[in-house]
């Protein structure tokens, strides 16, 4: 009995908070819409990690298209090298992880005041998280656009509630249809091809989260397979794979590229031919510069991510606890909270691994010169 009257007693408490959050944010609002900019710029709230980063491009050129002039795109540091790939006429507000508190959840006064020095006449927050909300509730920004939480709506001039069906870009694009008419097709969502047959196949082993990694190993042997006839790298951020592998590789005549940076992960990729890896933000990166993809998926659904156009492919192992249909993740959050086995991914067997990526390679690679 006491416990269901605390129950109760808590779910009265958070409805009266949630009310008065939702008040406060739309009494801040209404005050600064009355003295906002005029003839201020477009801004873009993108506070995204490099896949995301790849995923907002389409609605980005879309609003460049409709106004006709220069935005600018609030970000953080690491992903400017991304967007200076897919659009050009750009400038940027970055942010660095320091303008932001608990594990970039809540924006600082620092933040908040360089976004107020862009300017913004317009703003498009293709975040939807309390990061963003927290950045731009007390903006002078004459209209404000996007997609957030409930609680956050009353931010927002124009609201978009979160997609949660397939694909991550249409989520993007939901928010700027609202003001942009005539946003539709499926040939805004592709990237342009880049072939290159003669170019390395690059073999990424590693993702944003270790349940996303098909495994280390597997991808070794899969270079190893392939090497007799193709040219074959794996490539990885510094000191991502441990120094007495590498030795190892080498010794099997498997090249190894180790970046240190985004830039220098970018020039090599535009050099390859083909690019295989877990669902992580390089292999975006590859789809974005128009490279043949082949993608491993496991505790994530592909059908929110996959890279778009018939020119990628990708495999999973469906199990009992993989994410169903419309949904992003399997019951752990993709492995995040903690899975106890990694299933997904341990019963994918390398031969059907190797299988599908065969015959993709043979479609965009060129087998290597014989050595007579």
């Amino acid at each position: 009995m006491e416990i269901t009257k605390s129950i109760n007693q808590y779910k009265l408490f958070a409805k009266f908070v949630y009310s008065f959050v939702k008040s406060f944010l739309y009494v801040v609002r209404s005050i600064n819409r009355t003295f906002g900019y005029k003839n201020g710029n477009i801004v873009v709230i993108s506070l995204h990690k490099i896949g995301d980063t790849v995923f907002t491009i389409p609605a980005l050129r879309e609003i460049q298209k409709y106004y006709g002039k220069k935005i600018i795109i609030v970000c953080y540091p690491e992903v400017v090298p991304i967007y200076k790939l897919g659009l050009s006429d750009l400038e940027f507000c970055e942010l660095d992880h320091r303008s932001f508190y608990f594990h970039d959840r809540i924006a600082s006064h620092k933040a908040r005041k360089k976004l107020r020095s862009t300017k913004p006449q317009i703003i498009f927050d293709l975040t939807g998280v309390m990061t963003s909300a927290t950045l731009i509730f007390n903006s002078r920004a004459k209209e404000i656009i996007g997609m957030n939480r409930e609680q956050f709506k009353t931010i927002y001039d124009y609201y978009s509630p979160i997609r949660r069906t397939p694909h991550l870009i249409d989520r993007y694009l939901d928010v700027i249809t609202i003001k942009i008419p005539g946003v539709k097709g499926v040939e805004i969502k592709n990237f342009p091809l880049s072939i290159n047959r003669v170019g390395e196949i690059l073999i990424h082993p590693f993702g944003g989260w270790k349940a996303k990694e098909w495994n280390l190993n597997k991808f070794i042997d899969l270079a190893t397979r392939l090497k007799d006839e193709y040219n074959v790298c794996l490539i990885a951020p510094a000191k991502g794979i441990p120094g007495d592998i590498i030795t190892l590789l080498l010794k099997e005549k498997i090249n190894v590229i180790q970046t240190h940076s985004i830039q220098e992960l970018i020039m090599q990729i535009r050099q390859c031919s083909v690019f295989i890896g877990n669902d992580s933000g390089p292999l975006y990166i590859a789809s974005l510069l128009g490279k043949p993809t082949f993608t491993i998926y496991g505790p994530t659904n592909s059908e929110f991510s996959r890279p778009l156009g018939e020119y990628h492919n990708h495999i999973s192992k469906t199990i009992k606890c993989s994410p169903q249909k419309n949904e992003q993740y399997c019951f752990t959050t993709g492995g995040q909270s903690g899975c106890p086995a990694f299933q997904c991914m341990n019963l994918l067997k390398f031969e059907d691994v190797f299988n599908n990526v065969l015959p993709f390679v043979q479609r965009f690679c060129d087998q290597k010169a014989k050595v007579a």
